[in-house]
């Protein structure tokens, strides 16, 4: 999927892929891009694979994570933790909240440095 907010003067271009399905694509990625990787435990091996796919071709990479200590974690070149606390369940609404709130505080932040 492609999203270019093309309203906004600078709009970045964005990718969005689910990380299971992201080896089969070929996606023309050159070392000035960046990937942002996100994951509650930090350690789901289909995004830790796509992660380290992304790493070998030169990227940057950015991870929100729940564990600053996670592989996810220690593999990425910026962390943007979500401060969410332990997990209790697999599908933590504390955690996607977090990851929500971080996301829209990346994408204000990006909003004003691509302007």
């Amino acid at each position: 999927m492609k999203i270019l907010n093309e309203s906004a003067p600078g709009g970045l271009p964005v990718e969005i892929d689910v990380a299971s399905e992201f080896r089969y694509r070929e996606i023309p990625l050159s070392p000035q891009s960046a990937a942002l990787f996100i994951s509650q435990s930090g350690k789901t091996a289909d995004t830790l694979a796509s992660l380290r796919c992304c790493k070998e071709l030169g990227l940057k990479i950015g991870a929100v994570v729940n564990i600053r200590e996670s592989t996810i974690a220690r593999e990425a070149d910026a962390v943007f933790p979500i401060l969410a606390g332990p997990e209790i369940g697999v599908a933590s609404t504390k955690a996607f909240t977090c990851q929500l709130a971080v996301l829209a505080a990346l994408a204000t932040g990006a909003g004003g440095f691509a302007q």
